[in-house]
C-alpha cells in the first residue's frame, strides 16, 4: 500500500509541475499577444490617418478640378491631373478601408485569443489547486498509514506479550496439575498404610485376646 501511495504522490507531483509549465508557457503566450495587440492598435492608427489623408487628398483634387474649370482652356491640363489624383485618391481611400476591416478583423481575433488564452490560465491554475489538493490527502493517507502500521506493530508486541504469558501460565497449571496429581498419590499410599495398619492392630487385639483367654485357662487348671 505505501508502495502505491508512493506511485500516486509521484504521478500527481509530475502532473502538477507539467501544469504549472504549462501555465508559465501560456502566461508568456498572452503577454506576447498583448504586445501583438499594441503593434494592432497601432496600425490601426495609421491606417485611420491614411484614411484622412486620402480623404483630404480627394478635397484638394475636387478643389483643384473646380479652379481648373474656371480657368477654361488653359485649365484643361490641371483638370486632368485633378481628375487623376482624385481618381487614386478614390482607390486609396477604398485599399485603406479593406485595410481598416482586415486590422479589425485581427484585433477582433486577437481578443478572442486573449479570452481563451486566460480561461486557460485560470482553467490550468484551478487544476494544479486541484491536483494539489489531491497531494496533500494522499500525505495525509501517507502519514495515517505509517501511524496505523506503527499501531499495528504495538498491537502485535502486545499480542506477543499475552501469548507469551498465557504460555506461562499454562505452564504454571500443568506443574498445579502435576503437584496435585502427586499429592493425591501420596494421599492414597498414606490411605492405604493406614488402612494397613488399622488391621494390623484389630490382628494385635485378636492375639492379645486370645493368648489372655489361654491365660485364664491355664489358671483354671492350675
Amino acid at each position: 500500500m505505501k508502495a502505491a501511495l508512493q506511485d500516486s504522490r509521484a504521478s500527481v507531483a509530475r502532473l502538477v509541475d507539467g501544469i504549472d509549465l504549462a501555465a508559465k508557457g501560456r502566461k508568456a503566450s498572452l503577454a506576447s499577444i498583448a504586445r501583438l495587440e499594441t503593434v494592432g492598435r497601432q496600425i490601426q492608427k495609421v491606417v485611420e490617418g491614411l484614411a484622412m489623408v486620402a480623404v483630404q487628398t480627394s478635397m484638394l483634387a475636387v478643389s483643384g478640378s473646380v479652379e481648373a474649370a474656371r480657368a477654361g482652356t488653359s485649365g484643361r491640363g490641371f483638370a486632368v491631373v485633378s481628375a487623376d489624383i482624385r481618381s487614386l485618391a478614390r482607390e486609396a481611400s477604398e485599399s485603406i478601408e479593406g485595410a481598416k476591416d482586415t486590422v479589425r478583423s485581427i484585433l477582433d481575433q486577437i481578443a478572442s485569443l486573449q479570452r481563451d488564452m486566460e480561461q486557460s490560465i485560470v482553467s490550468a491554475e484551478t487544476e494544479a489547486q486541484n491536483n494539489k489538493a489531491i497531494f496533500a490527502a494522499l500525505d495525509r493517507v501517507d502519514s495515517e498509514a505509517a501511524s496505523l502500521g506503527t499501531a499495528n506493530a504495538a498491537i502485535t508486541e502486545s499480542a506477543d506479550t499475552i501469548l507469551a504469558a498465557a504460555a506461562e501460565t499454562a505452564a504454571g497449571a500443568r506443574q498445579i496439575a502435576a503437584a496435585a496429581e502427586e499429592a493425591s498419590a501420596a494421599s492414597r499410599q498414606a490411605a492405604t498404610a493406614s488402612a494397613q495398619q488399622a488391621q494390623g492392630a484389630e490382628e494385635l487385639a485378636a492375639a492379645i485376646e486370645e493368648i489372655a483367654s489361654l491365660a485364664d485357662e491355664l489358671k483354671q487348671h492350675a
